[in-house]
C-alpha cells in the first residue's frame, strides 16, 4: 500500500480524488493549506503528494521547492488549472514528478502513479542490490570485506544521495578520488560531469582561472573565454583534491562563493550561479593543516558537512585477497595475455608487507607480477625480493657481493637482505642496521623509484 497524500483546498476536488486512489489501491490522506501540508508530510513523509499550485496561505511551488529539499525520496505531482500551465513546467524543472490539470484527468493520474511506483520500486531495488554489493565486498570500483571498510560503504550510502558537502581524508595512494567517484555515481547528480581537480599540481596562479574560468583578456595570454570547473560541472559534482594545497588567497574566494553560492570570471563582472556539489580531500591532518597555516578554518568548517576518513591498506589487509582478483579480473580484460589464478603464498607475501603506497602501491605491484607471470597463474616468483621475507632468506644470513660493485648497489643489497631476514619488518631491520626508520623508509622508496614502481602524488 502506498501513501497519497492530497493536498487541495476544493474539498470536492481533493475528496474525489481520496476515494478514487483509494480504489486504485493506495492509502489516501488530505490536507488543504501550505501549512497542513508540510505538517502531514512531516508527520507521514508519503510516498506521493498531489499539490495544488495555488492555496489559500500561500503558493504550492514553494512547498514543492521545501519538499524536495527536506524530504527528496517525496514524488511530487502538480495540480492545477489550464491557465496555470506554465507554473507547472516550471514546477517540474524543480523536481515535481509530474502535474495534472483541473478537472483532473483520472486516467491520465492513474498512470502517473504507477509510473512513481514503478520507479519507486526499482530504486529500492538499486538500493538493495548495492548492499549485497557492499556485503560482498564492492561498491562501485571500492572493494572490501574488512569491518573499516563496511563502514566506509554505509558512509558514502547515506550521504551520496544527499547535496551535502563532504570532506574526505586519507593517505596517498589510498583511493580519495575513488570514494569522490563513488559517491557522485551514487547520486542524484550522477548523469551530470565528476569534475576532479588537484589543487597540488598546478601553478598557485593558475589556480584560480582554472576553478572560476576567465574572461578574454583577463590577462596575458587569456586570448578567448574559458569556463572554470564549477561551469563545467553543470549540475555534477567538482572534487577539489588535496585542498590543503590550495594558496590562503584562494581558500578566502572559494569561501565566499560557498556562501553565496555565485562566483565571477576571472576579470568578469556577471555573476554565476552555482549548480555543483562540492567534495573536497587532504592526505594531511586537517587540524594539523588548520595550526600550520595550510587550511582555513571557516573554509574547512564549510566544506566538513560530513567527514569521511579512508583507512590506509595497512589497516585492512584481510582486503587483499578481493584486491589481488579485482585487479586481476580488470588486467584480463584490458591485456591479451591471461592469467586466470593465484597461489596463496601470492597472497600470503603481499599481506606480509605494510604498505606506505596503500592500493596504488598495490595495484603498481599486481601489474608488475601480471607482466611477470610465465603460466596462468600469479606465484610468488612474480613480486619484487622486498615481498618475499623469509622464503628468500640467505643462509646464515650471508650476502655474495661482488667486488667493483658500486656502495649504493651494495647498500641496497644488504638492506633488501636484511630486510629479507626480518620478514619486512622495517623497524627490526633499521635497528640492526644502525640507522633510523625514517633513513631506512626514504632508501627502500628511493630503490622502488629506480626501479620504475614509485607511485605519483595523489
Amino acid at each position: 500500500m502506498k501513501r497519497v497524500l492530497v493536498i487541495d483546498d476544493d474539498r470536492a476536488t481533493s475528496a474525489g480524488m481520496a476515494d478514487v486512489v483509494e480504489e486504485w489501491g493506495y492509502e489516501p490522506e488530505l490536507a488543504d493549506t501550505v501549512k497542513a501540508g508540510w505538517a502531514a508530510i512531516s508527520r507521514l513523509v508519503p510516498d506521493v503528494a498531489i499539490v495544488d499550485l495555488k492555496l489559500p496561505d500561500g503558493s504550492g511551488l514553494d512547498l514543492l521547492h521545501r519538499i524536495k529539499e527536506t524530504y527528496p525520496d517525496v514524488s511530487v505531482i502538480i495540480l492545477t488549472g489550464h491557465a496555470t500551465v506554465d507554473s507547472a513546467v516550471k514546477a517540474l524543472k524543480v523536481g515535481a514528478e509530474d502535474y495534472v490539470t483541473k478537472p483532473v484527468d483520472l486516467p491520465r493520474l492513474q498512470v502517473i502513479l504507477k509510473t512513481i511506483e514503478d520507479k519507486q520500486m526499482m530504486k529500492q531495488e538499486i538500493l538493495e542490490l548495492r548492499r549485497q554489493l557492499q556485503k560482498m565486498g564492492a561498491l562501485g570500483h571500492l572493494v572490501g570485506k574488512s569491518r573499516a571498510m563496511q563502514k566506509l560503504f554505509e558512509e558514502i550510502e547515506m550521504v551520496a544521495n544527499t547535496d551535502a558537502n563532504v570532506f574526505i581524508v586519507g593517505e596517498s595512494g589510498s583511493g580519495k578520488e575513488v570514494v569522490a567517484n563513488t559517491i557522485h555515481s551514487l547520486s542524484r547528480r550522477r548523469m551530470k560531469p565528476f569534475i576532479a581537480f588537484n589543487c597540488g599540481a598546478i601553478s598557485p596562479t593558475l589556480i584560480e582561472s582554472e576553478i572560476f574560468g576567465h574572461e578574454k583578456g583577463a590577462f596575458t595570454n587569456a586570448i578567448k573565454r574559458r569556463e572554470g570547473y564549477f561551469e563545467l560541472a553543470k549540475g555534477g559534482t567538482v572534487f577539489l583534491d588535496e585542498i590543503t594545497e590550495m594558496p590562503i588567497e584562494l581558500q578566502v574566494k572559494l569561501l565566499r562563493v560557498l556562501e553565496e553560492s555565485k562566483f565571477r570570471r576571472v576579470g568578469g563582472n556577471e555573476e554565476i550561479n552555482i549548480d555543483a556539489r562540492i567534495i573536497a580531500a587532504s592526505n594531511r591532518d586537517p587540524q594539523k593543516a588548520i595550526t600550520d597555516g595550510k587550511l582555513r578554518e571557516d573554509l574547512y568548517y564549510r566544506l566538513n558537512v560530513f567527514p569521511i576518513d579512508v583507512p590506509p591498506l595497512r589497516e585492512r589487509l584481510e582486503d587483499i585477497p578481493l584486491f589481488a582478483h579485482f585487479f586481476l579480473q580488470k588486467l584480463n580484460e584490458t591485456e591479451e595475455k591471461k592469467v586466470e589464478s593465484i597461489d596463496g603464498e601470492f597472497v600470503e607475501a603481499l599481506q606480509q608487507y605494510e604498505w606506505p603506497g596503500n592500493v596504488r602501491e598495490l595495484r603498481n605491484v599486481i601489474n608488475r607480477a601480471f607482466i611477470m607471470a610465465r603460466t596462468n597463474r600469479r606465484t610468488i616468483e612474480c613480486l619484487p625480493d622486498r615481498f618475499l621475507g623469509a622464503r628468500r632468506k640467505r643462509s646464515a644470513g650471508a650476502v655474495t657481493i661482488s667486488l667493483g660493485q658500486p656502495m649504493e648497489e651494495v647498500e641496497r643489497i644488504v638492506i633488501e637482505e636484511t630486510l629479507n631476514m626480518t620478514d619486512g619488518d622495517r623497524r627490526k631491520t633499521a635497528e640492526i642496521l644502525g640507522i633510523s626508520y625514517k633513513t631506512l623508509y626514504n632508501k627502500t622508496r628511493k630503490y622502488k623509484s629506480a626501479g620504475g614502481e614509485e607511485d605519483e602524488e595523489e
